[in-house]
């Protein structure tokens, strides 16, 4: 067993071969998609379509509606993954981007262009909670280049406490219901006294905030009494807009959300769109096929990925055990099958020489 941060995940992507199946079985081990790694741009290919994914979520639905009541059964329905959970993936690591993404491009360009000194406007790039969640900051406006300025960001308490709800941890009934539908898949030792997964999409959503938190240039606001969910963010970001000089620019994918803020002074309204399907074939770097990975193991709880050699590579999103340092590093475990394989051996030697370097 080894830990590795999402960050040196590539390191796991160097050791996997040529070409490797990406499985989840907690779909009844459906085939996600196959990743070639044969080059520097890596092909995602094979994506499972929706029509074939919503045919293996009616047999898993049927499975557990065989071995639960139905009330328990809806239960733990909620902790499988629907399919737009797989196209938010995708969008999450930075695959399929906005559609308009031209338009972000374009209001942090007018940002940075800008001057106060010379009587312009200081801009803010504000989010909703799912802007959080597609890693907008990390993907489109953090500078790639160390040392560029940052622009400035804008959060709303009222975000926070969105992320901070919790619907409770997989445990005692739950957790032997969730057992009993599943039986081979060692339920116990991947979710027991863990997170479900509404709550994992938090955490996840959770530590882009910390990132922005961790950046050269941020403001937190703070909210009102919540009249209804998105009301206290609106205005929140609203008042901080009032004040002579500044500019919010409002990001987010809600549409509703996006038509409240508007007609408030030097308040923007971003609408940040995205395809509801994805294509059956992407090429990406080694970098967002890390994010890609990560993310369905959290969302998932485990993948199995299946070199042409026969090794299975299980990463773990979940497991028991995995606690708050492991959400803060963002760490996945993996283990290896059959577990003499040298891949395995490789990965901890790999870890131990980035951990001795102090590879950021």
């Amino acid at each position: 067993m080894v830990l590795v941060p999402q960050r040196y995940m590539m390191a796991l992507l160097n050791l996997l071969g040529d070409r490797v199946q990406v499985d989840a079985p907690l779909l009844q081990h459906a085939t996600l998609f196959t990743v070639d790694l044969a080059q520097a741009t890596a092909h995602i290919e094979g994506i499972i379509d929706s029509t074939t994914y919503h045919a293996r979520y009616k047999q898993v639905k049927e499975q557990v509606q065989a071995a639960l009541p139905n009330d328990t059964a809806v239960k733990v329905m909620a902790e499988v993954p629907d399919h737009n959970r797989l196209c938010e993936a995708f969008r999450v690591a930075g695959i399929v981007s906005p559609e308009n993404l031209g338009e972000l491009e374009r209001a942090l360009e007018q940002a940075r262009a800008s001057n106060p000194a010379r009587g312009g406007d200081i801009y803010y790039f504000a989010f909703d909670n799912n802007a959080l969640r597609n890693r907008l900051y990390s993907l489109y406006l953090k500078p790639a280049q160390r040392g560029r300025p940052e622009p400035n960001m804008l959060l709303s308490r009222a975000v926070y406490d969105e992320l901070d709800l919790c619907k409770g941890k997989i445990l005692s009934k739950f957790l032997e219901a969730f057992n009993s539908a599943f039986p081979s898949l060692g339920v116990r030792q991947l979710f027991g006294n863990q997170n479900r997964l509404e709550d994992r999409l938090r955490l996840l959503a959770r530590r882009e905030w910390d990132k922005i938190l961790q950046s050269s240039a941020y403001d937190v606001v703070k909210a009102g009494r919540k009249s209804d969910p998105d009301g206290p963010i609106i205005r929140s970001y609203a008042q901080f807009a009032a004040t002579a000089g500044r500019k919010v620019v409002v990001l987010s994918s809600d549409n509703e959300f996006i038509l409240r803020c508007g007609g408030r002074p030097n308040l923007i309204p971003q609408l940040v769109r995205y395809r509801l399907e994805i294509d059956e074939a992407y090429k990406a770097d080694w970098e967002a096929v890390s994010w890609l990975l990560y993310h369905l193991a959290v969302v998932y709880g485990r993948l199995d990925l299946r070199r042409v050699d026969g090794v299975i590579v299980r990463v773990y999103g979940v497991w028991q055990g995995k606690g708050a340092s492991d959400w803060d590093d963002e760490r996945l475990k993996i283990t290896v099958e059959p577990s003499n394989a040298p891949l395995e051996q490789a990965l901890q030697r790999t870890m131990r020489i980035l951990q001795a370097v102090g590879n950021p």
